[in-house]
């Protein structure tokens, strides 16, 4: 009795460790269970391919939104930083109209030179509008001047100058706009 429960758990073992569908007793010598090992290796060795390969794709893409964050990062501290000097500007703009002192007068402007040369190294750039034609994606359109003498549209006071860092707008130009009477 014991032989038979011996014998009945070697053809149990036997019919799990073969590969083939045969539902009678195999024996692994005359049947082909070799093969379709193989055959389950290959795909198990495709399947993690693929795994590693999604994986691989994945991380290069968690590497690109990354870089991507930490440089728009970067671009907005930088505006909020410029946010903060781009008024001192204007105070220098409005301190040469109130001085009369010619010594005073190259001062100052020699100081707002210079940080705007340092602003253009950063590559923040004024936006040219006095005489250019009015452009709402870089100028706010405060009053409007009627002169038939200019083409209309065109910008003939800049009451605010407008700055952009790189192709990003920090501050928009506030201008009065030439329309002609009709």
């Amino acid at each position: 009795m014991k032989k038979d429960k011996e014998e009945k758990v070697f053809e149990e073992q036997t019919k799990k460790s073969c590969c083939c569908d045969n539902e009678s007793q195999c024996d692994c010598e005359e049947c082909s269970c070799e093969q379709p090992e193989t055959e389950n290796l290959e795909k198990k060795v495709e399947e993690y391919l693929l795994i590693a390969q999604r994986l691989q794709a994945d991380f290069d893409n968690y590497r690109k939104r990354t870089l991507e964050q930490i440089s728009q990062a970067r671009v907005d501290g930088m505006i909020d930083a410029l946010n903060t000097i781009i008024p001192s500007l204007d105070s220098f703009a409005s301190a040469k109209k109130q001085v009369n002192d010619d010594k005073v007068l190259a001062g100052l402007i020699l100081i707002e030179k210079d940080i705007l040369t340092a602003l253009d190294n950063l590559g923040v750039k004024k936006i040219e509008c006095l005489g250019q034609q009015f452009d709402p994606n870089l100028h706010n359109a405060l009053a409007t001047k009627n002169d038939n003498s200019l083409d209309n549209n065109v910008i003939v006071e800049e009451y605010q100058a407008g700055y952009k860092l790189n192709e990003k707008i920090i501050r928009y130009s506030q201008v009065i706009v030439n329309k002609k009477e009709v």
